[in-house]
């Protein structure tokens, strides 16, 4: 950015004067200034339950210009936690991540305090509580480990960074997975620079204020700044519930976006980007867009795989099943290669974009429609369609249309058919790069999770079950149990069964299309069960669910501030016929029942009856509907309670005398 005022001849010391004061309120926080309140203090009363409360966290933002830099960024921020419970000593360790170039970590402290003999005793960072862990290409981790934390302890860290990436004005999180007292943020942005402003989350700030200081330079101009603070006490920790994506979607919080620089007395620089820019952008990347042309190194496979195809969907399952078959995934999520597809295809190995990428070349090669999407992981973040910004996608898959037959291809798992994506690419819509046009991509699959049992027992006289169970899954329910099954021999896969479901026995056990990822996956297996029975003599209890019970309800909140996000649609079936031994008659069974979600977004049903000596049960769970908004939460609540309740009624027999 030094260039940014060179233009209008500034050469000397630059003198800074801010007419009003940096900002109205002093700061929340003094690093060492800890009090003995917080020493003795050993609970935290809005929350009792909270193993550390993090008693301040307050940041500043500045732009200030220097004469070696022009305009720098400089980020600024004293933490302050307290240790409650034994659950909070993981504080004790704390990430800074920075960027490799542009970001200068400075001005580190790090300190625990103890109270020993009614004096605050202080425990400083060393050199070995420090490390530097490569978390990707672009960033790198400062990871600290202070000592001498214990339940009671007060840790304090405190730093800054300067920068002179002016895309990266950080955004700042109010809420934590552990309570906080005070968060408060200051920015400030001279006229020169416009950021637009996001607010997330549920929480009201408690301040929300803008100011203005003037800034002079040495030729007696001036020029404005705006001063932001914002503040939020009292924040309640963050509780992570089931069927939800990162919690970086829902934590309060505020973002910014570098929309443009104004150069002193000189043109606008607009960084507004629109889904045209960004995809004319990506084609010509060099390690994007300009890696899906030439590809000679892939001339053998194309010629192979021509010979072998009958038509376009032969040609689009060889590539791909010679993609997942020739390139490991290294666990890196990438929307660009790492170098080259060509160094990548030697190596055998690559992130995503390395692999999906060359998929995408591979189908171009044997002249199919392929084109790259791009998208954020669920662990990554939402996209929002309103706010064009390249950066916030952290993946890219293939898209090949055939006979107007739309499908999304992502190479890097082995146990993915072509017919869905991993689950972590489930998350909302992905954006199409293309040299005839751009649009946004729908992620939700085609496939749902479908899991049927189908068991058909007998019970003897001695209180055990024996017959057949059949399980059979597809979809999403199939490439979880396959990457159980992943590694393991047909009797440990059996032994960890007959461990997780006590009083399973085993007697025969067969795995059907394991290795076949297109077709049903199955299990079958000759079952000797006990300890299911309750026998009082003249009545025999039995709970007809066995192990296909819910018993705990995946939605504990009163109140939820975020959607529900099963990602697919589920569809658990269970069927049970039990036959039962001639001296014994049904005494009572539960009462049949269906239950259903508002506008056929799920239902539940329950059918139980006897016929010709047996007991016939049909249990079937279905969710249609995989995105809940947060107002529908109660009624999701509601519905798991009555399967629960239902599914924990007994079957009663009387015997006969």
């Amino acid at each position: 950015m030094k260039h940014l005022l060179s233009n209008i001849g500034i050469t000397a010391f630059v003198l800074l004067l801010i007419t009003t004061q940096t900002f109205a309120e002093k700061a929340p926080i003094k690093y060492g200034k800890v009090s003995m309140d917080e020493m003795e203090m050993t609970t935290y009363q809005p929350d009792s339950t909270a193993s550390a409360v993090i008693l301040c966290d307050y940041g500043i933002t500045d732009i200030p210009y220097t004469s070696n830099n022009g305009f720098e960024m400089t980020f600024s921020r004293v933490i302050r936690i307290k240790v409650l419970k034994k659950e909070g000593l993981d504080w004790a360790n704390f990430d800074i991540p920075l960027r490799k170039k542009g970001d200068n970590l400075s001005s580190l402290k790090a300190v625990s305090y103890n109270l020993e003999n009614g004096k605050i005793v202080k425990s400083k960072l060393k050199s070995d509580g420090k490390f530097i862990e490569e978390s990707s290409k672009y960033i790198q981790t400062y990871k600290l480990t202070l000592p001498n934390v214990k339940v009671g302890s007060v840790i304090e860290y405190s730093y800054s960074i300067r920068s002179n990436y002016f895309f990266n004005l950080r955004t700042w999180r109010f809420q934590k997975k552990i309570p906080v007292k005070w968060s408060e943020y200051r920015v400030r942005i001279p006229e020169f620079f416009h950021y637009k402003q996001l607010s997330k989350g549920y929480l009201n700030f408690t301040v929300a204020d803008k100011d203005y200081g003037i800034g002079t330079l040495p030729n007696k101009d001036t020029y404005s700044i705006e001063k932001f603070r914002w503040v939020v006490s009292g924040a309640p920790a963050f509780k992570k519930e089931p069927y939800m994506t990162t919690s970086k979607n829902f934590l309060s919080a505020i973002e910014f976006e570098l929309g443009g620089i104004q150069q002193y007395k000189g043109a606008y620089k607009n960084y507004t980007n629109t889904w045209e820019k960004i995809n004319k952008e990506l084609l010509e990347h060099q390690h994007f867009g300009v890696q899906l042309k030439g590809g000679n190194f892939l001339k053998n496979i194309v010629t192979k795989i021509n010979s072998e195809a009958k038509n376009d969907v032969d040609k689009m399952n060889l590539a791909f099943s010679f993609i997942k078959s020739h390139m490991k995934w290294n666990d890196y999520n990438a929307k660009y290669v790492n170098t080259s597809l060509r160094a990548a295809f030697k190596e055998k190995t690559g992130n995503v974009a390395d692999i999906n990428l060359m998929l995408v070349l591979l189908l171009k090669k044997l002249g199919l429609n392929a084109n790259p999407v791009i998208l954020s992981t669920r662990s990554n973040g939402m996209i929002f369609p309103a706010q064009p910004n390249l950066t916030k996608f952290n993946y890219v898959v293939g898209m090949i249309k055939i006979d107007d037959k739309e499908m999304l291809l992502d190479a890097t798992e082995p146990l993915c058919s072509c017919k869905m994506l991993p689950f972590r690419c489930i998350n909302g819509q992905g954006r199409l790069v293309s040299a005839n046009g751009t649009r946004w991509i729908n992620l939700e699959p085609k496939l749902p999770y479908r899991h049927a049992t189908n068991s058909k027992l007998v019970l003897n006289n001695d209180g055990e079950l024996t017959g057949e169970i059949i399980n059979s899954h597809q979809g999403y329910a199939a490439l979880r149990l396959r990457r159980q099954f992943e590694d393991k021999t047909n009797d440990e896969i059996k032994s960890d069964l007959e461990e997780d479901n006590q009083g399973l026995t085993l007697e025969e056990f067969e795995i059907i299309n394991q290795n076949d990822i297109e077709k049903t996956l199955q299990t079958k297996s000759e079952v000797e069960i006990i300890d299911k029975i309750d026998d009082t003599g003249d009545l025999i209890y039995l709970n007809p669910m066995l192990y296909e019970q819910t018993t705990k309800n995946p939605f504990t909140l009163e109140e939820r501030k975020y959607p529900v996000d099963y990602g697919h649609s589920y569809d658990e079936i269970y069927s049970l016929e039990i036959s039962i031994p001639e001296d014994c008659s049904l005494e009572s069974k539960p009462e049949n029942c269906r239950i259903a979600l508002p506008n056929k977004a799920g239902s539940y049903m329950y059918s139980i009856q006897q016929m010709n000596g047996k007991i016939i049960l049909m249990s079937r769970l279905k969710i249609t509907k995989p995105f809940f908004a947060f107002n529908e939460y109660p009624y999701l609540k509601e519905f798991y309670k009555h399967i629960i309740a239902k599914q924990a009624e007994m079957i009663v027999l009387k015997r006969n005398s």
